[in-house]
């Protein structure tokens, strides 16, 4: 079923404290079309695509907890989707002033992450102080989160990035932090759905000051999308979360990726993809092949980390990969 939206608009409204609630959620049977022009509202994000936007199997929620944006923490409204879209048009995101986390108003920027991203405050971005919302034009922008921060003085402690691969039948995560007088330990959550989020595992902080890198497996992950996240809690007391990173393991078979000269052949053990395409760390899509088959190959990659995105049974899973 496929759905047109002609308005709806939302305001600010107050989150419940330390609550991540769902805003939207859609289905993989049926379909939500946005259509160009259209003022749609999930909560206080506001979208305007100039044209027409569908969404399937994705869910919004709006955290009060500020994310670990760097160099300073965002404000305490924070917008996380269960898979990443690429949007062109305009995104608004209202706030409260209650909300501003010492963030001042007049240097907001609109800031958002993709998948396998950090989050980056855009320059070209504004803010309304008197209706207060940050605003951006987009052109094909990739998002799986979004929230408002400013560039201010670099904290102690920030996080540069946060990525996930398979590792045989455990899920890797590694991440990196940088800090300096201050120690951060850990929290590893994970979900299957982007609305009910599990503990899974915590990690110590490293000591002394610099760049630290940390890993992470998940040593029995269950079959279907998988969806990790940081708790980031630091040393004052205050807790921000990462950026969001998806896998996915199926129940029929195992996905492998070799990656020499230049190139990178996947295996698909007993499923078959329907389509699969490489996406550079910008988000930018640079291959892609929409034949159906248990093995690919792409030759001419330069040297750096890539995405090959797979769709099986109408699912989108991405699997991290080097080429060195």
């Amino acid at each position: 079923m496929r759905l047109f939206l002609l308005l709806t608009i939302g305001l600010a409204g107050a989150i419940p404290v330390n609550a991540q609630t769902t805003v939207l959620s859609v289905g993989s049977t049926s379909s939500l079309t946005i259509k160009n022009g259209t003022v749609f509202s999930a909560d206080s994000l506001v979208l305007t695509p100039s044209s027409d936007l569908t969404l399937a199997s994705n869910t919004i929620q709006v955290s009060p907890t500020a994310v670990a944006v760097s160099p300073v923490p965002g404000i305490n409204r924070a917008y996380y989707l269960g898979s990443q879209v690429n949007f062109t048009g305009t995104i608004q995101l209202y706030y409260q002033l209650s909300e501003l986390n010492s963030n001042p108003e007049s240097a907001l920027k609109y800031t958002d992450s993709a998948v396998g991203g950090s989050w980056l405050a855009s320059a070209s971005s504004t803010v309304n102080t008197t209706n207060h919302y940050v605003q951006q034009a987009a052109v094909a922008r990739n998002f799986i989160g979004a929230t408002a921060s400013h560039q201010g003085t670099v904290l102690a402690l920030s996080l540069i990035s946060f990525s996930g691969a398979w590792q045989g039948d455990e899920a890797g995560l590694a991440w990196i932090i940088d800090q300096a007088g201050e120690i951060a330990d850990f929290t590893i959550d994970r979900s299957s759905d982007g609305a009910n989020w599990t503990d899974i595992g915590t990690v110590a902080g490293l000591p002394g000051d610099g760049v630290k890198p940390y890993t992470w497996n998940d040593p029995d992950p269950p079959a279907g999308n998988l969806l990790y996240r940081l708790r980031i809690h630091r040393s004052n007391g205050a807790t921000f979360y990462s950026t969001i990173v998806k896998l996915e393991r199926t129940a029929n078979g195992n996905i492998r990726l070799v990656a020499h000269d230049h190139s990178v052949i996947a295996y698909f053990d007993g499923v078959q993809p329907t389509a699969v395409r490489i996406v550079d760390p910008a988000g930018s899509i640079i291959r892609v092949d929409q034949t159906s088959r248990l093995q690919y190959r792409f030759n001419g990659l330069f040297t750096g980390v890539y995405y090959l995105q797979y769709e099986i049974n109408g699912t989108t899973a991405t699997k991290s990969f080097l080429i060195p």
